[in-house]
């Protein structure tokens, strides 16, 4: 079984048992959330249908509890996983023509998806579409409204949201830069979690602002995100599982899910971005600080009409239900990156574009490694039972060619000038 179908296991077998862990199930015990949950047919990583005995889901429980995410790994063995035909991007897309049109055709939703490059018409038939639609209840007499009610979690880190928008751009050396804005909202008090400006949208910068907020204010129970890239990747989803967040998804192409966030976006729109002068600042760092003033500053101990009170103090009010990280140490070994890599010949492998130097014995061997996107110095290497073995560091070429290796090293036989 090869190590993203093993991933992909145990994050569906902690995708069963979170809200155990978390106790936001919506059955009033956690016994009727087992029967709900173990009534149901589920599809598996491997492409099986599959029912599950509320004892199975107690020992998932009781490992993750003792374990962790690591803990939900198989052992082991053959794959037998079947992969799908349609990506999922091509599941949205499918799901979301027919929200907005429901007497549409899959005919015309197969053309429109072979004219937009989301399918290869030799590798994906219009029957393969067709089934689809069928099998998800997408006909136009089967679709129903979707259910919008407003909503608000009662404690803060029940539930944060999160979202990127573009902010102001920046001329440094002549040169115009776009920036993006990346923000964690708490949805009971609104506190903005933490905030910040980056030259690009991509998961480094997501991850900085993901862990940023977990170190100020803690652990939430449910991060409400959108289906975007960045959010989806598989490196996110075992950070969430590894501090026993539930990683939510918003509806495809539905903003509205996530009401809070966006509307908050507006608000810096109109109180921060069409206030400043751009022109002022002549670095990141410069406007991170212009913004990190507003959000800590103003927008958080600005008395909030939603929640009539300012959101930091609602925020501050719950502070010791507040699970936290217990050390630096400790957060930083959950947010590392898992990567598997096969080692060279030369005994290296490359991450990043890096070349890291590890230990002879493992040349030709899979590795398991772990390492910090933002400090390329060292990395870890793992076990298959996840335990720390070893730490590599990038190669030092020059320093090796003065290292005099072994299999070069002739023996020399004094014997002849003994004496006779």
């Amino acid at each position: 079984m090869d190590e993203k179908l093993r991933q992909s296991i145990a994050l569906f077998k902690y995708s069963l048992i979170a809200p155990l862990l978390t106790e936001t199930y919506c059955q009033s015990t956690a016994k009727g959330y087992l029967e709900e949950v173990c009534a149901r047919r589920y599809t598996t990583p491997q492409g099986h249908e599959k029912e599950y005995a509320p004892e199975t889901l107690k020992d998932w429980l009781r490992i993750y509890r003792k374990y962790g995410i690591d803990g939900l790994y198989p052992k082991q063995r053959s794959d037998k996983g079947n992969t799908r035909k349609l990506e999922d991007s091509v599941k949205d897309y499918i799901i979301a023509a027919k929200l907005r049109n429901t007497r549409r055709s899959a005919k015309s939703i197969y053309h429109e998806l072979i004219a937009k490059g989301y399918i290869d018409y030799h590798k994906i038939s219009l029957s393969t579409v067709q089934r689809f639609v069928s099998r998800e209840a997408l006909t136009s007499s089967k679709l129903e409204p979707v259910d919008r009610r407003a909503f608000e979690f009662e404690s803060p880190n029940e539930c944060w949201q999160s979202d990127i928008s573009v902010g102001p751009y920046l001329i440094i050396n002549g040169k115009k830069h776009k920036t993006y804005i990346i923000a964690i909202l708490d949805d009971a008090s609104r506190t903005i979690i933490h905030c910040e400006a980056f030259f690009e949208d991509n998961f480094i910068s997501l991850l900085s602002v993901f862990k940023n907020a977990v170190a100020k204010r803690g652990i939430p129970k449910k991060l409400f995100v959108d289906n975007g890239k960045v959010y989806k990747s598989h490196q996110m989803q075992f950070i969430c599982a590894s501090i026993g967040t539930i990683l939510c998804y918003a509806r495809p192409y539905s903003p509205q899910s996530k009401g809070k966030i966006e509307r908050w976006f507006r608000t810096l729109q109109d109180q921060w971005m069409n206030v400043i002068d751009w022109k002022d600042f002549s670095s990141l760092h410069e406007l991170n600080d212009s913004l990190s003033n507003y959000v800590e500053d103003y927008y958080n101990r600005k008395y909030h009409s939603s929640i009539q009170a300012k959101p930091i103090d609602k925020f501050l009010a719950h502070i010791h239900s507040i699970k936290f990280i217990s050390s630096k140490q400790e957060l930083d070994c959950i947010f590392l990156y898992r990567i598997t890599r096969k080692v060279k010949n030369d005994s290296t492998l490359s991450i990043q574009n890096f070349i890291f130097e590890v230990p002879l014995k493992y040349i030709g061997d899979t590795l398991q490694i772990r390492y910090d996107p933002t400090d390329m110095g060292k990395a870890f290497v793992f076990s298959e039972d996840n335990k720390l073995i070893d730490t590599i560091y990038p190669v030092k070429k020059v320093d090796n060619s003065k290292v005099i290796r072994s299999q070069n090293v002739k023996q020399v036989d004094f014997s002849c000038f003994g004496p006779n």
